[in-house]
């Protein structure tokens, strides 16, 4: 009996651990990575990992750019059925979230940026507010959700990564 409650708390512990996103240094090398190769093929890879979570709305190779489909979450940042046109089971306070992720030119090199579109339904009003990424009444989980699509990006465009003589990654905007 008492193995069994040690195992369920450690087995609580390791799913809590693996629940968790990337630390705040490996999301700041995510953010700050630049990436040199054939474009098309990084964008290719950018785009299947961001369609391996989100439905596309739109993806356009000649900007190296793509829009996940808006979807609505619940305050708690639990996904919901409803669309723009159909507000009636949505309840207040729920966030319309969209994510553009753009490959850009940074010299010889790329970066990635992965920025979201977000928005809040109030119950009773017609339209809802468009908030700013910065915005502080936000929950958590509309910021890890972009951090989360970036880091994953990171994560398969590594290979490319373009890392200075002392295996850091040079600054933005550095040649």
């Amino acid at each position: 009996m008492v193995y069994e409650r040690g195992m369920r708390i450690w087995i609580v512990i390791v799913l809590a651990f693996a629940a968790c996103g990337p630390s705040g240094t490996q999301m700041a090398g995510a953010k700050t990575a630049r990436f040199r190769g054939e474009p098309l093929v990084m964008f290719a890879a950018a785009k299947e990992t961001t369609e391996a979570k989100y439905k596309l709305a739109e993806s356009d190779e000649t900007t190296l750019s793509l829009v996940t489909a808006g979807r609505w979450y619940n305050p708690e940042g639990l996904g919901l059925t409803a669309t723009m046109d159909n507000l009636g089971n949505v309840p207040d306070k729920s966030i319309f979230l969209s994510l553009v992720m753009k490959l850009v030119p940074d010299g010889d090199a790329f970066t990635v940026r992965v920025t979201p579109t977000i928005m809040r339904y109030h119950e009773g009003r017609p339209n809802p507010d468009k908030l700013a990424p910065t915005d502080p009444s936000l929950p958590g989980w509309v910021n890890g959700k972009v951090d989360q699509l970036q880091f994953d990006i990171y994560e398969v465009l590594k290979v490319y990564e373009v890392k200075s003589p002392g295996g850091i990654a040079p600054a933005p905007g550095a040649p």
